[in-house]
């Protein structure tokens, strides 16, 4: 394989591997198939905090190559204090600064070189849903709309600071729950993590910042590291070897066309 993308967050990113919701993790991983291992660094009920103290348990040691590091915190750290999971906000943003330290910084056993780096901010929270999945538990309240707002809000100031992608799943999935007649229900399954269609919009917005920010991880561009299938004549060691060494670039026809995402602006298009 060419390179390998690292995913690393809390449930939202561990259930981005969950196929019966079309997971945004398992969509990026197929749309990279034979190109780039995906690997999901996604631990439920984790936050800044936590990955801080356990970050070179969580990150791939440092290689060249990790292409892409996506980093999705704010839905935890953001529960209300005294509840354990909550962070509070300046500690947040210490902690995602930490966190891309540890892969930009020459020397960090993390250190990621050819890395580009894509915060998400977390999904808008839906209360009344939220609140109902936690009383079936026997748990009290324990996050709020407006305080998680600020933690995506401070995932946007750090991105611009360093200067990284940032993709505003909280934006879009305002946007959605405003406009779409199902409400918070048109992008979350029980008020805090996403659906199926919240899971296809942030595939979407996540290629669609790729392709028009990082183009040189547009997967539609990217040549296969191994021969396509009509190319191979015995199969011998001998013919690989030749055509290795003389084919360098490989063009991806052999990928499915319809594995590109449809745009952001047609999602949000097909939610109302």
């Amino acid at each position: 394989m060419s390179g390998q993308i690292v995913c690393l967050g809390d449930s939202i990113t561990q259930r981005g591997w969950e196929v019966r919701t079309r997971g945004w993790v398992a969509q990026l991983a197929e749309a990279y198939v034979r190109t780039h291992d995906v690997v999901n660094r996604g631990f439920g009920g984790y936050t800044t905090r936590w990955a801080v103290n356990l970050l070179p348990r969580m990150l791939p040691a440092s290689s060249p190559r990790t292409r892409l590091v996506t980093i999705l915190f704010g839905a935890n750290d953001a529960q209300l204090a005294p509840y354990k999971q909550h962070v509070p906000l300046d500690e947040f943003e210490r902690n995602l600064h930490h966190i891309l330290d540890a892969l930009q910084r020459p020397g960090s056993p993390m250190y990621a070189p050819q890395a580009s780096i894509v915060l998400i901010t977390p999904p808008v929270v839906g209360e009344e849903m939220w609140e109902e999945h936690l009383r079936r538990t026997g748990r009290p309240m324990d996050r709020r709309r407006e305080v998680t707002r600020e933690y995506a809000e401070a995932v946007v100031r750090v991105a611009r600071e360093r200067k990284v992608v940032c993709v505003d799943l909280w934006a879009a999935t305002e946007k959605i729950v405003g406009e779409s007649a199902d409400g918070y229900a048109g992008v979350l399954v029980d008020g805090l993590h996403l659906n199926a269609a919240g899971n296809d919009l942030l595939f979407g917005l996540l290629s669609d910042t790729i392709r028009r920010q990082l183009p040189h991880l547009d997967p539609a561009t990217i040549p296969l590291p191994l021969p396509h299938h009509s190319a191979v004549v015995s199969g011998s060691a001998e013919e690989f070897e030749r055509y290795l060494k003389t084919h360098r670039d490989i063009p991806p026809d052999d990928r499915r066309s319809e594995i590109t995402a449809p745009s952001a602006e047609d999602m949000l298009l097909n939610r109302n």
